[in-house]
């Protein structure tokens, strides 16, 4: 604009407009050219597309057909589920995790909440298991439910096929799921008929009930009898250590070797003592009074018995003749082993038996209850399958299939 009063006016154009008018101009030069290339292709486009006959096909059978089959199934045949879902959990026992952290130091407490989250996962398993099938195929007619003629095609079943393909049937109609942080599961039971989702989802959980307390049961009496077990193997091992003793005994002719040589020793000790009474006595006497005095003789006399007496006993306790049978320095090593092994067998008996009364009293209660969270209720609507859901991922479906099918065309062209 100003290059132009000044040129209206006569004055000369500077160079810094005459450069800025000159990428003006070049600018809209490109704006048009750009634009002129865009209709080119738009057109070119148009023109490709009349020309080739097999794009209208390509979006007849990729996009239009699947969408129409899908609006038809899920829209007039799909027969309507209904859904009944029930909730529970497998706890421990109140109590049980405080007082197996008394007895243990904590440790059982880690191990009980092991033992809940492996039968979590066991009930699990179970529910969606042939045996859990077969129990309740055999209260309830399953086969009748799921084969009903009212049922469409693609969902019902043939119930002349074997259980095998069943249990697949079984489990696209039954789903359990397991929440990681609280342990609760969750069972969605899915049937053509509100009452028939209810009664197959309340036979579920009575049979998932029973399965759980089967399972607490049989580790119970698996502890009870391991501990009854060990229990009897160490009641024989102490009344054998008993009867040696007994044998040892009549063979020795002594109910105890060591009290015995207790004995022995104590009576040595206290006639020791009474000869070393009547030597003094007689070392006094025999300052006052002759030899062959009366009180003297006696001292004497006393004196020599209380030497035999010593003698006797010592060699009763230590003889050095190998003849002689009723050693009772002999018999003493060996009354030491079998009273040694005695008291050892006695203390293993007493934990042993402690360890059985603690399996019995756990045996007694249930470790683990299986407790409902939300019961089964009868459905008042069908809930499956979500039609307009099926049919928008249909029809997105249909339209990735439609666009890859022309990328491919346009590959091969």
């Amino acid at each position: 604009m100003n290059m132009e009063i000044r040129k209206a006016e006569g004055q000369p154009v500077t160079t810094a407009e005459r450069q800025k008018a000159i990428t003006e101009s070049l600018r809209q030069i490109a704006r048009m050219s750009r634009f002129a290339d865009r209709k080119k292709g738009i057109r070119s486009y148009q023109s490709n597309v009349k020309n080739d006959p097999w794009i209208p096909i390509l979006f007849a059978i990729c996009f239009v057909l699947p969408t129409l089959a899908g609006a038809i199934y899920y829209g007039l045949i799909a027969s309507d589920r209904y859904v009944t879902e029930a909730r529970f959990a497998i706890r421990p026992a109140i109590g049980a995790a405080d007082k197996s952290s008394s007895e243990s130091g904590g440790a059982s407490s880690g191990v009980s909440s092991q033992m809940v989250a492996q039968d979590s996962m066991i009930t699990r398993e179970y529910i969606l298991s042939r045996p859990m099938l077969e129990t309740i195929e055999a209260q309830l007619p399953l086969r009748d439910w799921f084969s009903n003629d009212n049922i469409d095609y693609i969902s019902r079943f043939d119930p002349s096929k074997p259980i095998e393909k069943f249990l697949r049937y079984w489990k696209r109609r039954v789903d359990v799921v397991t929440e990681p942080g609280s342990g609760i599961m969750t069972v969605n039971v899915e049937a053509f008929d509100p009452d028939q989702s209810l009664a197959i989802t309340q036979a579920v959980m009575k049979e998932a009930e029973r399965m759980v307390n089967d399972l607490s049961v049989k580790a119970r009496e698996d502890a009870v009898a391991e501990s009854s077990r060990e229990l009897k193997l160490a009641e024989e091992r102490m009344t054998k250590i008993r009867l040696a003793m007994r044998d040892l005994r009549n063979r020795e002719g002594v109910l105890d070797a060591q009290k015995s040589n207790d004995i022995n020793v104590k009576m040595i000790a206290e006639l020791r003592a009474s000869r070393i009474n009547l030597a003094v006595q007689l070392a006094i006497g025999q300052r006052d009074l002759g030899p062959e005095s009366r009180r003297i003789i006696d001292i004497k006399q006393q004196i020599k018995d209380l030497d035999d007496n010593i003698a006797r006993i010592e060699q009763q306790s230590a003889s050095p003749e190998p003849a002689q049978k009723r050693l009772l320095s002999d018999a003493l090593t060996r009354f030491e082993t079998l009273e040694t092994d005695r008291r050892n067998a006695e203390k293993y008996y007493q934990s042993v038996l402690a360890s059985y009364e603690r399996a019995r009293i756990v045996a007694a209660r249930q470790i683990e209850f299986f407790s409902p969270i939300v019961e089964p209720v009868r459905a008042e609507s069908s809930t499956e399958p979500r039609r307009l859901l099926m049919l928008s991922l249909i029809t997105a479906g249909a339209a990735v299939l439609f666009a890859a099918s022309m990328f491919a065309r346009k590959m091969m062209a």
